[in-house]
């Protein structure tokens, strides 16, 4: 599979379908940039918004775009079944290379990147154009899935099985050193770390063939093993992808959520340090903010509610009927010989009260904890079981 495409074999042919993909980690979008200068003929893709769906919780910041969107925006594109697809950026290709990926995943036969870039056809002595360029709409099929890819539970069952996976990231992100635009430090427990800027010589080019094949074989590339690569939200793990690709391994494995996705799910661990298994930390699971009605719900189905509140609070205001009062300085005299897959839910006096508490719950390993949204006040609002408390006789 041919991967790459020179920036003089791009001039000699006016047939092929341009795009131009500037994006750059925290933004500002590139397209002020592709006006600014771009090869003539190009269109402008936003990754954000054409190449990923929205960013959503549990899914990470760039998940696989609905296919019919993404066929829409390929025509808006201007392609057209059997076009030849060149996409390039002004930084290595580490985010044209989301687009070589997803269009290759969606059916396209012949897409490839422009080695080195805007850069390299720039040095070529090729003219640039400025302002915006459309084109006329394509007519192009995509059919997705054509392309291995894995959500989390696969990403694990690979490493599990003895698989490489590689994570893109820059080594300190690996490593947990800095948080940047991740949710949470760290990697996957038994990630290697592979980033992809070492992929690329000096000029932004890729590394020959046999390079990139021996830089790969260092890391645990080796025949018949699987190979699964993520990144932060799985576009530089597309760069890897067509790094290993050249290599002459082009059956790797993507995981699009990636590190924002994996990092934000209760209950996956997490490794730091500069080893595969590192120093493994737990993930635990979020507490649940829930409101009053249905804290009402889960306590009515058998779920233990736990009142923190301070006995003159409790005095003054009333007791909550049924529940258990607990010193939150003193969980385990409460907590002790409770299962840890027991049903909690925590009130207090306020959220600012109940958080803290539930955390140090599900520290503690349990698995189904909550708090009251409002604390006592918005239950006792909600009409939900108060009754007072007596006050000891002179």
């Amino acid at each position: 599979m041919t991967v790459l495409i020179t920036a003089d074999e791009v001039a000699a042919r006016p047939d092929v379908r341009l795009l131009d993909v500037r994006w750059r980690l925290g933004g500002p979008p590139g397209r002020g940039e592709y006006r600014a200068g771009h090869i003539p003929g190009a269109v402008y893709v936003d990754l954000d918004t054409e190449l990923a769906a929205p960013a959503a919780d549990g899914l990470g910041r760039h998940p696989l775009p609905d296919p019919a969107s993404l066929e829409a925006a390929a025509r808006s594109w201007g392609i057209r079944a059997g076009d030849t697809v060149v996409a390039y950026d002004d930084n290595g290709n580490l985010a044209a290379a989301r687009a070589w990926w997803l269009l290759r995943w969606a059916g396209l036969a012949d897409v490839r990147l422009l080695d080195g870039g805007l850069a390299a056809w720039r040095a070529a002595g090729h003219p640039v154009a400025t302002g915006d360029e459309y084109a006329e709409p394509g007519d192009v099929e995509l059919s997705p899935a054509r392309l291995p890819s894995v959500g989390p539970d696969g990403a694990a069952r690979l490493v599990a099985d003895g698989g490489l996976l590689l994570d893109a990231r820059a080594g300190e992100r690996y490593r947990g050193e800095v948080a940047s635009i991740d949710p949470k430090p760290g990697h996957i427990p038994g990630a290697v770390s592979a980033p992809t800027a070492d992929n690329l010589n000096a000029d932004g080019t890729f590394r020959t063939p046999r390079e990139l094949a021996e830089r790969f074989a260092t890391l645990g590339v080796e025949p018949g093993r699987p190979v699964g690569v993520y990144c932060g939200s799985g576009v530089t793990a597309a760069h890897e992808i067509a790094a290993l690709t050249i290599a002459g391994v082009p059956d790797a494995v993507l995981y699009p959520g990636s590190w924002s996705q994996w990092a934000t799910l209760p209950d996956r661990p997490i490794a730091t340090g500069p080893n595969p298994s590192g120093a493994t930390v737990s993930n635990p699971p979020t507490p649940q903010l829930i409101s009053p009605a249905n804290a009402g719900e889960r306590v009515a189905d058998g779920a233990l509610l736990v009142d923190v509140r301070s006995a003159p609070r409790r005095e003054a205001d009333g007791a909550i009927p049924g529940a258990v009062i607990a010193d939150r300085n003193d969980l385990k005299a409460v907590f002790g010989l409770v299962s840890v897959d027991t049903p909690i839910v925590v009130v207090c006096g306020s959220v600012d009260g109940s958080r803290p508490v539930a955390e140090a719950l599900v520290t503690d390993g349990f698995v189904n904890v909550a708090h009251v949204e409002g604390g006592f006040a918005r239950w006792r609002d909600a009409g939900l079981p108060v009754e007072a408390t007596a006050t000891p006789a002179d």
